[in-house]
């Protein structure tokens, strides 16, 4: 009975790591971290250009001032993320969700974000030059000049 106890305090203490290190070290290593969970990680301030974090679980994770230019967050829930600062020029945003983000001051420039979700999401000084955006999601968006888009909702 002890023993059973003790894994089950394991197993709740293991999950209380809103990321996998695993995945984390993979990302840091290969820039290849397809599917991965990085809820809640902090890569602020890290050069990850030309990554693929397709289809990854980002959800909260602190990206501010990330050099993620080329990077590949097709189909990734990005839900609460802080990107604040972050450079996703030429990136594929494709499919991403980006409900509640902190997308302020975020060099867009030539990203692709098509049928991306932009809930709640601010995107207050946001350069968007030659950004792909069709398709995208505005529910009390803020935009770039600081007005509020419904248009999704």
């Amino acid at each position: 009975m002890k023993s059973v106890i003790t894994l089950l305090g394991l197993l709740f203490a293991s999950s209380a790591f809103a990321y996998d290190q695993i995945y984390l070290d993979r990302l840091l290593e290969t820039k290849q971290c397809h599917h991965c969970s990085l809820s809640d990680a902090d890569l602020s301030g890290l050069d990850l250009s030309g990554a693929d974090m397709s289809e990854s679980n980002i959800k909260g994770a602190n990206l501010s001032n990330a050099k993620l230019v080329g990077v590949w967050f097709t189909h990734s829930k990005l839900d609460n993320a802080n990107l604040e600062g972050a450079d996703l020029s030429i990136s594929l945003l494709d499919y991403a969700i980006f409900n509640g983000s902190n997308l302020r001051n975020v060099n867009f420039s030539g990203a692709q974000l098509v049928f991306t979700d932009l809930t709640g999401a601010d995107l207050t000084g946001a350069t968007m030059g030659d950004a792909n955006l069709r398709g995208v999601t505005y529910c009390n968006t803020t935009m770039p000049d600081g007005s509020i888009n419904n248009d999704g909702c």
